[in-house]
């Protein structure tokens, strides 16, 4: 009885020193991945587009800007898009690169639509005296006569009028014909005036005149001179022209012109009573060469410098191009 109790004990003795193991935790999970995402795209716009166009707008088509980044794949769109009208004036177009993680980059460039400029008439006819035929004076070292004088055709205001107009139409044929007649006073001129414009139809007639009725008559000479260039202005109107009636210039202060500033003065005055009498227009170049006459003058002080011509050249254009250029 007494040796089962001790292998008992020994027994449960030994059942208490086989203590259970703890299970091994499981090895940690692994990192998630890494996932980069592109930078946007980008796109870079061509320069700006400069069209020109007679009319109200013109088709403009233009390479559909490359992009670059972005995850594939990769649309460029353009708003407005190429091979529209684009009007008259400047227009943004906006270009758009859109990635497949719908990440968008954009640029911006300008289209600009300009209109050709358009004259509704084209044919010129200048009439008058020598200061239409382009006369300057030149001291003469020898002193017979006092002064040299000599044309300059291509310095004359007709010639560089239509230089000028054709520098801005360049789309149109402009002829500007001189007429001019040197010594010629215009009570003389009328009969003329009739046959160059009857034999050239001209659009247009500029009537520069009455130096010489001046020269030689003083201010008796102012009532003659108007009328004969109401009759001319009369008869160019009658055959379908716009008349323009063109100012005399002032004389250079200090020189004697053999004509007073208070005689063209007068003359000028009465001449733009006849423009608005005969719906023609009136080219104020008295007043445009006023602040600088002697600039304007030539040795002689009768005829223009080359100075001269060109500012009356540049005066009648912006009449024109105010009154003639289609809107």
């Amino acid at each position: 009885m007494r040796l089962c109790v001790v292998v008992f004990a020994v027994l449960l003795s030994g059942c208490q020193s086989a203590a259970p193991t703890a299970p091994t935790p499981p090895p940690p999970a692994p990192p998630p991945p890494v996932v980069v995402t592109p930078a946007p795209p980008t796109v870079g716009c061509p320069a700006p587009i400069a069209r020109s166009t007679t009319g109200s707008g013109v088709t403009v088509s233009f390479d559909t800007p490359a992009a670059e980044g972005g995850q594939a794949p990769v649309t460029v769109a353009c708003d407005p898009p190429s091979g529209g009208l684009f009007g008259i004036g400047a227009t943004s177009v906006r270009c758009t690169a859109t990635d497949a993680l719908n990440q968008s980059g954009s640029c911006a460039f300008p289209i600009v639509v300009s209109r050709i400029p358009l004259l509704s008439k084209t044919h010129f006819l200048a009439f008058g005296d020598s200061i239409t035929v382009g006369v300057v004076a030149t001291d003469n070292p020898s002193g017979t006569p006092p002064y040299l004088l000599r044309d300059v055709p291509n310095e004359a205001y007709p010639t560089v009028l239509g230089q000028l107009l054709s520098a801005r139409y360049s789309s149109q044929t402009i002829t500007v014909r001189n007429e001019g007649k040197g010594g010629e006073k215009a009570v003389d001129g009328v009969g003329r005036a009739q046959s160059v414009i009857n034999a050239h139809r001209p659009e247009v007639v500029l009537i520069m005149d009455g130096y010489n009725d001046l020269s030689t008559a003083g201010e008796a000479g102012i009532g003659p001179a108007i009328a004969a260039i109401t009759d001319m202005a009369k008869d160019a109107r009658f055959r379908g022209a716009r008349v323009y009636l063109v100012a005399l210039t002032p004389p250079p202060v200090g020189v004697n012109r053999g004509i007073g500033n208070i005689t063209i003065v007068r003359f000028n005055e009465q001449l733009r009573a006849t423009a608005r009498g005969e719906g023609a227009g009136f080219i104020d170049v008295y007043a445009a060469m006023a602040d600088d006459a002697n600039r304007y003058n030539s040795a002689d002080g009768r005829h223009l410098s080359i100075d001269g011509y060109r500012k009356v050249a540049e005066t009648i254009f912006a009449s024109i191009r105010a009154d003639l250029e289609v809107p």
